[in-house]
């Protein structure tokens, strides 16, 4: 008597012991239905003795309804023997209305001689917590899964192994988008990705992994990827190293496609070299301006003593001679003039002082500083317009319009004129010069304004290294205005200087 005693304390021992821990063991009677140990069980989920029949059809009543069928199919199994024990995890309703996850184990240890189950024995763990921390693991992972998936880069983690070889152990799906590779097929065959790297590119990429590999330090290189389709992208790779117990090493890395980073800052070299050529050529041309300014000088100063020598005057044909050597200095002079005052232009070195000036009586000033050339070339001048004011620099408005009056008279044609037109047209006043000459073709005019573009004149017999317009323009707007043209090739041209008013 005394050792049942002890043996049924012993087993309600083990039971409380159990149940503190969270599970129960049953019994089940499968021919009567009857449950033994069916309190144990209630109690895992907060029930008291409530006078329920200790059946599993009463236990049944509290698995979730959407889990029952799959909790009577694992049991059908094992009965069936196709499963070694029945094992389930389902959901059950608690004391307090609530749903807790349980995890069923058991395993039938007594059959009739024809095979049919007689009796079953397992255990019941109530898994809520671990249910729960899993389901914040899952949400958490795919949180970290979406906000890897919209990071520009890839994501990886590559481990090499002590044979050399390597794998990815987590490879994001960004790759699909700059490696045009699937994630599976990187995790599958990790030598992919290596075989996307430009041939001239690997030996100086697995050189700089073997000294990252050997120092355990940080790994960055940037290098070109060879994709599908012949497509090449400059890629950067940073990644840190971690020696694992097994020898292998675990790389956490990120790849970030910098093509336009790369083509950005080739651009910008480019604009720099550009940029300082043409502060040496500019350098160059204003130097070479000066030097030669001073000798040409010197030509023209004995050039004009040698025509108004009256000692020993010169015959007929040295004069002749000694006004063409005047004349094509004189042209060369000028040229040089616009050469430096493009230099200036082009090095923000030329200062302008704007002051309010009367337009009128500067425009026939002008007019009759040119009206020789023009008498010279059988072109009528004629000036019409309005009184007025504008905010200009006297000495290079007077520049301006006397290059475009120049012009006019020399692209025009024997018999020719040339109108000059100042009007109001609101907040500006225009000055335009119309010519009847030989006019420009629209596709010369997009260049017009380029220095050393001369459209078709350059194959003329007109002297010029267009540079005249260029300086006019750059003069028009550091005058706070701007110049239009309107051409009609074999018509004739009209060049509108717009200014504000004063």
């Amino acid at each position: 008597m005394s050792r049942n005693t002890d043996r049924d304390d012993g087993d309600a021992l083990m039971r409380d012991a159990l149940l503190g821990a969270g599970t129960s063991v049953w019994e089940w009677d499968i021919l009567t239905d009857r449950l033994t140990n069916f309190r144990a069980s209630m109690a895992l989920l907060g029930h008291a003795d409530e006078g329920l029949a200790p059946l599993q059809q009463t236990w049944n009543a509290l698995i979730h309804p959407e889990d029952l069928d799959a909790n009577q199919e694992a049991y059908q199994r094992h009965a069936r023997e196709e499963t070694g024990i029945y094992e389930h995890e389902y959901r059950a309703r608690a004391s307090d209305g609530t749903w807790r996850w349980v995890a069923e184990r058991g395993r039938i240890v007594e059959r009739s001689p024809a095979g049919e189950p007689l009796r079953m024995v397992g255990t019941l763990t109530d898994i809520s917590q671990r249910r729960a921390a899993q389901g914040e693991a899952l949400a958490l992972a795919e949180r970290l899964r979406r906000i890897v998936r919209n990071v520009p880069g890839v994501v990886y983690q590559y481990r090499t192994l002590p044979d050399g070889s390597g794998q990815f152990p987590f490879i994001s799906e960004s790759c699909i988008d700059l490696l045009g590779v699937m994630p599976k097929e990187l995790l599958r065959d990790a030598s992919r990705a290596i075989r996307l790297i430009e041939r001239d590119d690997r030996e100086r990429v697995f050189a700089s992994v073997g000294r990252a590999l050997r120092a355990m330090r940080q790994w960055r290189c940037e290098f070109r990827l060879y994709l599908s389709g012949g497509e090449r992208r400059w890629v950067s790779v940073v990644a840190t190293p971690q020696r694992e117990a097994d020898g292998s090493v675990l790389w956490h890395g990120y790849l970030e496609d910098i093509s336009d980073k790369r083509e950005l800052e080739q651009a910008r070299a480019a604009a720099a070299a550009a940029q300082a050529a043409n502060r040496a050529k500019t350098e160059f041309l204003s130097r070479m301006s000066h030097e030669l300014r001073t000798p040409l000088n010197a030509v023209l100063g004995f050039a004009q003593l040698l025509e108004i020598d009256e000692r020993e005057p010169l015959t007929a044909m040295q004069r002749r001679r000694v006004e063409l050597v005047r004349e094509a200095g004189t042209h060369l002079l000028q040229m040089i003039g616009e050469l430096l005052d493009l230099t200036r232009i082009e090095s923000g070195q030329l200062a302008l002082a704007t002051t309010a000036l009367p337009l009128s009586p500067l425009v026939a000033d002008c007019v009759e500083l040119v009206r020789p050339q023009a008498d010279a070339a059988a072109v009528a001048l004629h000036v019409s317009g309005v009184a007025a004011t504008v905010l200009a620099d006297p000495t290079r408005l007077r520049q301006v319009l006397l290059n475009l009056l120049s012009n006019a008279i020399k692209y025009n044609r024997a018999g020719g004129r040339v109108d000059v037109e100042i009007w109001d047209d609101g907040a500006e006043l225009v000055a335009s010069v119309q010519d009847t000459g030989v006019g420009i073709a629209a596709e010369d005019l997009p260049t017009l304004f380029q220095p050393f573009q001369r459209g078709a004149q350059a194959r003329g017999s007109i002297e010029g290294a267009g540079i005249g317009l260029a300086v006019t323009r750059s003069l028009v707007e550091l005058m706070g205005g701007r110049i239009e043209v309107d051409s009609v090739s074999g018509v004739g041209s009209t060049f509108s200087v717009r200014l504000p008013r004063a």
